[in-house]
């Protein structure tokens, strides 16, 4: 027997057989994994909700006798319809305690067509060689992921990419990755027209300024944008009205992640690189970016160890392993059964 709380689809519907989901102020279980749960909710709720809309349809029309006929001869009639009515008594729904934010990212301008060209990359940390002479080019709309164990160079490979991208300040990347010297030991890295990369770094909180409200953080990323967009952009990502003026002290992992989106959607690159963004992000929350990845125009480049988000939005493969990067143009499925082989 096995009870797990996870945040991973993919792990969910391979090994559970049920689901005990919390929600409507209740606990419901039901059988099969994440995705049989999701269907099976959406199912029944969308019963319920015809139902009643019939029963309102039902009610509605017997009210209406009961008020033209009342004071009329047709009493028996009108106390039948009476009755009637308090049988077809609607079932009321609780709310739902599950919260979807909406995710959008969207381009100020697109980008040229060669996005990026590495030639002979390679970085080493005081002798040791973390990457070898990584040679590779990246067109406009690739959506690349990074794969590997922990510790590989995924993140060491992004940070030499953003050093020498044209709008990452090196203090903020100083910031986030913590190292003090050269990003690139080798090789080149030369960035297309029109580059804009948005930028989601594995230590997110680093980036975020102390001591001021989440409102006055995201306007200081665009100032032209009034107080109601900014507001709606957080409603987007479910922070309440009042929650604008919350400082960012006091933010948690997940409120940290998604004003970090916010800051995204604000400034519309034609280039996101995320390095790790579901740590702190809840099923949904996950969910909402995979649908947001899929649906961007622009090229990402993404690490991740969601299964689901490299299945489904992957269009290209960049494997470390032994100082190594492979690179395999296609997507994981293609990739996997190609290493099967």
């Amino acid at each position: 027997m096995l009870i797990t709380i996870s945040h991973d689809r993919h792990f969910l519907n391979s090994i559970c057989t049920h689901i005990a989901d919390i929600d409507y102020e209740t606990i419901i279980t039901y059988t099969g994994g994440y995705d049989d749960m999701v269907m099976t909710k959406t199912q029944v709720r969308s019963q319920i909700e015809a139902q009643n809309a019939q029963r309102e349809k039902k009610i509605a029309q017997l009210n209406d006798f009961i008020q033209r006929f009342a004071a009329g001869t047709r009493s028996s009639q009108v106390q039948s319809r009476r009755k009637e009515v308090e049988r077809l008594q609607v079932t009321e729904l609780a709310r739902s305690n599950i919260a979807r934010p909406f995710l959008k990212f969207e381009m100020k301008r697109p980008s040229g067509k060669h996005i990026l060209e590495l030639e002979g990359v390679t970085k080493t940390y005081d002798g040791p060689e973390v990457i070898q002479s990584f040679t590779a080019s990246v067109t406009r709309g690739e959506k690349i992921a990074l794969m590997g164990r922990n510790g590989v160079g995924k993140t060491t490979l992004l940070n030499a990419l953003l050093a020498n991208s044209p709008n990452t300040p090196e203090d903020e990347l100083r910031k986030t990755s913590g190292y003090a010297g050269p990003f690139l030991s080798g090789g080149k890295v030369t960035w297309g027209h029109e580059a804009a990369v948005g930028y989601f770094p594995q230590d997110h909180r680093s980036l975020i300024e102390p001591g001021v409200s989440i409102l006055d953080w995201i306007f200081q990323w665009d100032p032209s944008v009034s107080n109601e967009e900014i507001r709606g952009l957080l409603g987007q990502m479910l922070f309440a009205r009042d929650e604008a003026n919350k400082k960012t002290d006091v933010l948690s992992g997940g409120e940290a992640a998604r004003i970090l989106f916010c800051k995204l959607m604000l400034q519309k690159p034609n280039v996101l690189v995320l390095d790790e963004p579901t740590n702190h992000l809840d099923l949904e929350s996950i969910n909402a970016l995979n649908i947001a990845l899929q649906r961007y125009q622009g090229t990402v480049l993404l690490v991740t160890h969601d299964h689901d988000l490299i299945d489904e939005v992957a269009t290209r493969i960049w494997h470390f392993d032994n100082h190594k990067i492979e690179d395999f143009k296609g997507n994981y499925e293609e990739y996997q059964a190609v290493v099967q082989v």
